[in-house]
Formats: C-alpha cells, structure tokens, sequence
C-alpha cells in the first residue's frame, strides 16, 4: 500500500464517518422531544390556596408542537387522570402550542389520598397523539402520600 493510497482510505473512513453522524443527527432533530416534569405548587397571592401540584412541559424539538392533554397514569391500570380544566397562569388558549424551548406549566389541585397514591407518572398527549411521560421526587412524594 502507497501512502497515496492510504491517504486515500483515510479520507474515505472519514468521509463514511462524517456521513454516518450526519445522518443520526438529522434523524434526532425531527424526533419529538417533551420534558414533562412534576412539581409541587405552592400558591402566594391571590392564587387559588387549593392549587397544590403542576406539571411543567417543555418543548425541546426544533419544530412547534400543540399539546392537548396533560395529567397522570396511575398504577396497575391503563387508565388516566386528565386535568380538565387546567389552570394557567398567563391565562393563555387551551390546547398550547409550543414553539422550540418554550414551556407551559398547568397547575391543578391533587386532593384525594386514594387517587394519590395510585399515581405512577405523569403525562403529556399531543396533537398528532404522541405521549410522553415524566417523573419526579414531587410526585413520588406525592403518590406515597406524603405530601
């Protein structure tokens, strides 16, 4: 092997491994990307005082994404707990669209102990039916009773 030749497999490695990543990235960037977070709300003001819990979601796609249903799974069941009427404090349209790495918080009122400990996560439905879930120490708390 010349050393033109091996210059010239070098470039072709390179190239196939440049062309390899390219293609993984253009495939993650049209992939939907929701952070869905759990969190404890503590209401100050002139908040409703019944407002305990809200769930963060946050579009981190690079494409806008309307979501049109958030609440929780619970445990040994397929069923969830939507949030009817979410409560939000910009007092913005329901469902949301999300433009790229902007968020919605909805805030709601968790309040029976039986319904609390059964929930598993939380969840967020879009548009186009996509769901994605999320998990936090709040919401552990939370279905452990302790809150």
């Amino acid at each position: 092997m010349t050393t033109m030749d091996a210059i010239t497999l070098s470039i072709a490695i390179l190239g196939a491994v440049l062309g390899v990543i390219s293609t993984w990235h253009s495939l993650d960037r049209s992939r939907l990307k929701l952070k869905v977070r759990p969190a404890h709300a503590i209401p100050y003001g002139a908040a409703n005082p019944n407002i305990n819990f809200c769930i963060e979601v946050t579009n981190l796609s690079d494409f806008s994404v309307t979501v049109k249903d958030v609440g929780f799974f619970y445990r040994g069941t397929n069923k969830r707990g939507a949030i009817i009427q979410p409560v939000l404090i910009d007092n913005g349209p329901w469902p949301r669209r999300l433009e790229p790495r902007t968020s919605v918080t909805i805030y709601c009122q968790v309040g029976s102990k039986n319904i609390e400990k059964k929930i598993k996560e939380a969840y967020a439905i879009t548009e186009c039916g996509k769901t994605k879930t999320g998990n936090s120490p709040a919401l552990r708390q939370l279905s452990r009773g302790g809150f």
